[in-house]
């Protein structure tokens, strides 16, 4: 009793993987609209290729979770497809923070709309009843608060986890820095490891 009461307090490992989706069309030409903010670029399409060899290299996650912005699903399907699995669906992934943060403090941010997954990806993500709407932060201080909420999540679902999230820039550099309290450049198609104990 006491040596298993004593390895439980022991601080477990968690190894996270960090993925931001390929390069869109707004990603490459700057202009920002409804269709080329989730199209691939041909290079956005490249570098999805290369990371679905580079993951399928990797050992096997225990949990998959990605932001449901299409791109972002779109990102991970093929290695999804693969390797026959399943991810989740993570709303606190979606993108937020991509405005000036200087100063900002975390107030307050809300949900709003349902998560949409397209039907011809349907067979590769799970929607939890629980986690199907989509979070709104419009400016700093809420989407502060929504890497807040990802970050006490994230501890309570899957510390000592070997884990993979599929997300963004905005957010993703400041989730990472909230974990880690270093900043880091989120690259499109980057993949970004981390080991974190607790």
């Amino acid at each position: 009793m006491f040596v298993a009461a004593l390895v439980a307090a022991l601080p477990r490992t968690t190894d996270l993987t960090y993925v931001r989706h390929g390069e869109t069309v707004a990603n490459a030409t700057g202009h920002y609209n409804s269709r080329t903010i989730n199209e691939f670029s041909p290079k956005g399409r490249r570098e999805v290729s290369a990371l679905t060899r580079s993951l399928l290299a990797e050992p096997a996650f225990d949990e998959i979770l990605v932001s449901p912005s299409p791109r972002a699903l779109r990102t991970i399907a093929p290695y999804l497809a693969a390797t026959h699995r399943r991810a989740d669906v993570w709303p606190l992934l979606y993108e937020c923070c991509t405005m000036s943060m200087r100063g900002a403090k975390p107030s307050r941010f809300t949900y709003g709309g349902p998560v949409v997954i397209p039907r011809d990806l349907r067979p590769y993500f799970v929607v939890s009843p629980t986690e199907s709407k989509l979070p709104v932060a419009p400016d700093a201080g809420s989407g502060l608060a929504q890497v807040e909420e990802a970050v006490k999540v994230f501890w309570a679902r899957l510390a000592g986890k070997r884990v993979l999230l599929v997300g963004h820039s905005g957010m993703g550099g400041q989730f990472l820095h909230a974990l880690t309290g270093k900043w880091r450049k989120i690259e499109n198609a980057g993949i970004y490891h981390v080991r974190l104990s607790r």
